[in-house]
């Protein structure tokens, strides 16, 4: 009796074994193993309509369609933060090149329009690595980040005021988001991280599609 239900036992274990491995096939490939600096959307978000100007000209959804993306918010001005992830992304590029025919294009989005001309950006973003592509926009065309990727951003204009150029500082969002070909936020990445993990991080996320 106690053979009978061992083998039972074995059998449904197995059967629930072949039914998770279908659902797998039919629905995906398991969450890759990421480190806790990235969260991974299994089933992607759909990111919303925008329309941006950019140094490669008008920028929207359909430009993302087919490429995956590393999305970036930041300005020119920033003395930290954004230089920093535009030469972690640098080194990411030049290593996920190794990896895979075509790496994830590099988009950095000024929320800082009134400084950030086309001009600026097109000196400013391919001199962390030639491909980077700038982007700007009204506030009125950030928006759909706002409230859809929690983008935030705060310019401090009132230290400008009084000083010589009138320089200001911009509180803004320093994550990393990675859009899949689809259009759909995939993961979202918490700087800073180290080049090689990045890589490898976003090779596993890229791989699950």
């Amino acid at each position: 009796m106690r053979g009978r239900q061992l083998l039972t036992g074995v059998a449904i274990a197995a059967l629930l074994l072949l039914a998770g491995a279908f659902w797998i096939a039919q629905h995906g490939k398991r969450a890759p193993a990421l480190s806790t600096s990235v969260q991974y959307l299994a089933d992607g978000k759909p990111l919303p309509a925008f329309r941006l100007e950019s140094t490669e000209g008008m920028l929207t959804n359909e430009n993302l369609r087919g490429h995956w993306t590393f999305l970036l918010f930041g300005y020119t001005h920033c003395p930290d933060v954004c230089p920093t992830s535009l030469s972690l992304l640098a080194h990411v590029t030049d290593q996920l090149q190794q990896r895979m025919k075509e790496p994830p294009q590099v988009i950095f989005v000024s929320v800082d329009a009134s400084r950030d001309t086309l001009e600026v950006l097109r000196k400013y973003v391919p001199a962390f690595h030639r491909g980077f592509i700038g982007a700007t926009g009204t506030d009125e065309a950030l928006k759909p980040f706002s409230k859809d990727l929690g983008l935030y951003y705060v310019r401090n204009v009132e230290e400008g005021k009084g000083q010589e150029g009138g320089g200001y500082s911009v509180d803004h969002t320093s994550s990393i988001f990675l859009i899949a070909p689809d259009t759909r936020l995939q993961a979202v990445f918490q700087v800073p991280m180290e080049a090689g993990q990045m890589a490898s991080d976003a090779s596993a996320v890229i791989a699950t599609r």
